[in-house]
């Protein structure tokens, strides 16, 4: 691991996104959550989500306004827009995906009733496939949670499986 401690440090939260214009090293904590990271490295700008649950639609009636990236599909299109505004051809994005564990809270029957890991792994795989985005390297399911470091301005990613003892993300 090259030295890391050069660059400003960000902890991304549960339901945020970030969008590194400069050099930036992201750290985020993940379970059945997963992180997406959008990077062009010949730029040197990088985005990383860390999603909650997979879709926005049941929250769509809702009078609150939902944050963008708790859900899969939107923090995903903000993201790639936010890249594309940035003049990034879609050609030189590399897509990275993480976590989306299951099991972590307990039993066989609570990952197959809810399984929230594997659907937001779902909804990250059907949203890229829709927009012509191959994953360039993942790192998904199991029953381990995850803690990553995302260096922003190259796309490198770290990431160290945690022991099992539940938690969120």
């Amino acid at each position: 691991m090259q030295d890391l401690e050069q660059y400003p440090k960000v902890f991304l939260q549960t339901g945020d996104c970030f969008l590194g214009v400069r050099p930036t090293l992201v750290s985020t904590v993940l379970g059945s959550c997963v992180a997406v990271t959008m990077c062009d490295p010949a730029r040197g700008i990088g985005a990383i989500c860390h999603a909650f649950l997979p879709d926005s639609v049941s929250f769509q009636n809702s009078s609150r306004e939902p944050q963008v990236c708790r859900f899969v599909d939107t923090a995903l299109e903000n993201m790639f827009t936010s890249m594309l505004k940035l003049k990034i051809p879609t050609d030189n994005i590399v897509v990275k995906v993480f976590g989306g564990a299951s099991g972590l809270m307990g039993g066989a029957e609570r990952t197959t009733l809810y399984d929230i890991g594997g659907r937001n792994i779902r909804a990250v795989r059907q949203w890229l496939m829709v927009h012509g985005m191959p994953i360039a390297k993942s790192q998904i399911g199991g029953n381990q949670g995850r803690k990553l470091h995302f260096l922003t301005h190259t796309g490198d990613v770290w990431v160290k499986l945690l022991h099992r003892s539940g938690g969120e993300g």
